[in-house]
């Protein structure tokens, strides 16, 4: 009887909770599509807080950020989304727009300067890489690493209990086969799963930030690197204070464009 009391207690909560999370995405869509942006961001920013967060509430409080004209934390939304749902056509699509809308801003800070304000674009082995860990989800390795295990299962059946030699062939290298597959994926789904961990990269949240050559060493303005709020950057090393707390960081977008800026500037993806 005391079993069945608790058990419906944690059903009525968990219902509420549910309900709650409803109502509250409900009124941030609300606020969006009455075009008040920042209140939508206030309510799924407290969403993300308080019940976790999802590619499709990410990717509506990227959409609510880049209306409300911040494109940093609008990037930052929609590269966090993205290695929650890397095969999202709406979020690659968005990614895809603001990047170049951000490398338009980027070259309008040159002043003149003719440099490239891309990523470098990667070799052969760093676009599989990419491929694996960026653009496809862990959990779809994974999926496909356990789906060969099962036929190599089937495939050892087969080779044990048949009594036709070509059957029994078929099981036994196909069971090989589809072994072999399914390490090959297993693998994957690791490298996956630990881009997915990773914290290489980070976004400027800040309005522009100029990379310097030192922390806190200030440079000549003819030698200013600016790049502007939404720039994707890879971490390449940190600085820290006596407390641990990270105060620089190192970043690199190409060859142009490599050095310090202060981690409140940055937000890591």
């Amino acid at each position: 009887m005391f079993n069945r009391i608790i058990i419906s207690a944690f059903t009525i909560i968990f219902n509420c909770i549910c309900v709650f999370a409803v109502e509250s995405v409900s009124m941030a869509d609300s606020a969006y599509n009455e075009g008040n942006y920042q209140k939508s961001i206030e309510i799924y920013s407290d969403i993300a807080t308080n019940q976790g967060v999802s590619a499709p509430l990410l990717f509506n409080l990227g959409n609510a950020y880049y209306n409300s004209g911040d494109l940093g934390n609008a990037m930052l939304c929609y590269q966090r989304a993205k290695k929650l749902d890397p095969a999202n056509k709406m979020i690659n699509s968005n990614l895809k727009f603001l990047a170049e809308k951000i490398s338009d801003a980027n070259k309008a800070e040159q002043h003149g300067k003719r440099r490239k304000v891309m990523e470098d674009e990667p070799n052969f082995f760093q676009n599989i890489h990419k491929k694996i860990s960026e653009d496809t989800s862990s959990n779809v390795w994974a999926g496909w690493a356990a789906a060969f295990f099962i036929i190599f299962a089937g495939a050892v059946a087969l080779y044990l209990y048949s009594s036709n030699v070509l059957l029994k062939k078929s099981g036994f290298f196909g069971g090989m086969i589809c072994l072999g597959l399914s390490m090959v994926f297993l693998v994957t789904a690791y490298i996956g799963a630990s881009a997915y961990d990773s914290h290489e990269y980070g976004v400027v949240i800040a309005y522009k930030v100029n990379l310097l050559t030192e922390p806190d060493k200030p440079v000549a303005e003819d030698q200013e690197d600016v790049l502007t709020r939404g720039t994707k950057l890879r971490i390449i090393a940190q600085e820290t204070d006596a407390n641990g707390e990270v105060t620089w960081y190192k970043v690199r977008l190409n060859s142009d464009y490599i050095g310090w800026v202060p981690a409140t500037e940055i937000a890591v993806i």
